[in-house]
């Protein structure tokens, strides 16, 4: 970090942590810490988007996967510091994504919501889709049951409705500091994952050809993968706003800690498996673990029990992928609420049924929308982190950024958001360009 960035991002959190504010409205209902934050922070970036990083590889190679994931993960880092830069100085009034943008760019407060509603909801159709057919997957390992007389499509729709069922409670909690627990938990099971991908993945199929990167309209449109794998920044102003003596330095620790968690836990789960299987790995690398064969008709025969490792590896997934769904549908139902009320929000018992009323109404199309796109998690993971990620994790939270503080040529950590914002808007037509070949090439 620059000098003078330092000294932007100092002087913002001094201005904003004067004594002579009103303590008891700093202090009043703030129960989150800097633990809190990072878990929240954290498992809200590692989801079921760390299953589908091996694949898309494929596309780019190792070399370039590997620059594509550190920038992601710089990226990140730079705009969870802005973001919180902008909560700090707003901090008096509670802000939201939408009270921010409706303070600095009135005309376009609906675009981050909306970009938000996005990236969030095409997450929880994939966490959907993931922890239905991961669970069902160890589930199988567990009883082997018969499936002529019930087929796995079946077993994962049975499955999907009743995790959404043991979610609700979550889902209609008004506050994310009360998940701290679950998210540990989820955060624990991926650490499991991390490890038995280490003891399951040979690397067989390490070749100089994987080093390269394949067709480069292609490539670009898996980058939206790491996009999606680290955005977690719809939750950066409820953390600052639940955080008891909130400042600069604990929400950089926030900040810090759970970008290079996300790049610790993503570096071996996206290489191993694509050294393993190369260009056979699927959508989600766990799916490479079950002994299988391709059948004429494309359809999957199972010729092995999986180890038991790896069985418990899919029912951990499944669990930490479900926690994962309550951080991001939380966002959109804030969004949606926001979207609807803007800041005529209802209170008590009126706010309580809406709240209610609204996590079902987004539960049961989540679910619906997940069924319908059955296994394969790349297509909406791309797009929703193109078209909503970037926008939200990055190009209007750099906007926020100048139209608050304006543009200074001589301030190194200014001219760094404005060479991001720059390079964040032209992944749009690439990108997009990208996914479409990438579909025209699966759909051939």
């Amino acid at each position: 970090m620059s000098t003078e960035g330092a000294k932007l991002s100092d002087s913002v959190s001094e201005n904003t942590t004067d004594p002579t504010l009103d303590v008891k409205h700093q202090h009043q209902e703030r129960n989150g810490s800097v633990l809190s934050g990072y878990t929240i922070i954290t498992k809200s970036m590692i989801g079921a988007g760390m299953f589908g990083m091996a694949y898309g590889c494929r596309n780019f190679g190792l070399v370039l996967s590997i620059a594509f994931l550190v920038l992601a993960a710089l990226i990140t880092f730079l705009s969870l510091r802005v973001l919180a830069i902008l909560a700090l100085d707003f901090q008096e009034t509670k802000p939201t994504f939408y009270s921010v943008s409706e303070a600095l760019i009135p005309k376009f407060k609906w675009l981050l919501d909306v970009a938000l509603i996005i990236n969030c909801f095409g997450g929880v159709i994939a966490y959907v889709q993931t922890f239905g057919t991961l669970l069902a997957e160890g589930m199988y390992g567990i009883f082997r049951w018969d499936l002529q007389d019930m087929s796995m499509n079946k077993v994962t729709m049975i499955i999907q409705a009743g995790i959404l069922i043991c979610l609700a409670p979550l889902c209609m909690m008004k506050e994310l500091s009360a998940t701290k627990i679950a998210n540990m938990i989820g955060l624990v099971c991926i650490m499991y994952i991390v490890v038995m991908t280490f003891f399951y993945t040979p690397c067989s199929a390490a070749s100089t050809e994987l080093l390269k990167p394949g067709d480069a309209l292609a490539a670009f449109g898996s980058f939206p993968t790491f996009i999606f794998a680290y955005a977690c920044q719809q939750n950066v102003f409820s953390v600052a706003n639940e955080m008891k003596n909130v400042n600069m330095k604990r929400l950089n620790t926030v900040a810090m800690s759970s970008t290079l968690t996300g790049f610790l836990i993503y570096l071996p789960v996206m290489l191993l498996p694509f050294l393993t299987w190369g260009m056979n790995v699927q959508s989600n690398y766990l799916y490479n673990l079950v002994p299988s064969v391709k059948q004429a008709d494309n359809s999957i025969l199972r010729t092995d029990k999986p180890a038991i490792p790896v069985i418990i590896a899919f029912i951990f997934a499944s669990l930490s992928v479900s926690i994962s769904y309550v951080l991001l549908l939380t966002p959109v139902r804030n969004s949606v609420m926001s979207l609807v009320y803007g800041n005529n929000q209802p209170t008590g018992k009126k706010e309580k049924m809406i709240r209610i009323a609204l996590v079902v109404f987004l539960m049961g199309a989540s679910y619906g929308l997940a069924v319908a796109l059955g296994k394969g998690i790349n297509l909406p993971i791309n797009i929703s982190g193109l078209l909503g990620g970037n926008t939200m994790c990055f190009v209007v939270p750099f906007t926020l950024y100048f139209r608050k503080y304006g543009f200074d040529r001589k301030n190194r950590f200014s001219l760094l958001v404005a060479a991001t914002l720059v390079f964040c808007v032209l992944l749009y037509p690439i990108c997009m360009t990208g996914i479409i070949t990438d579909a025209l090439k699966e759909a051939n």
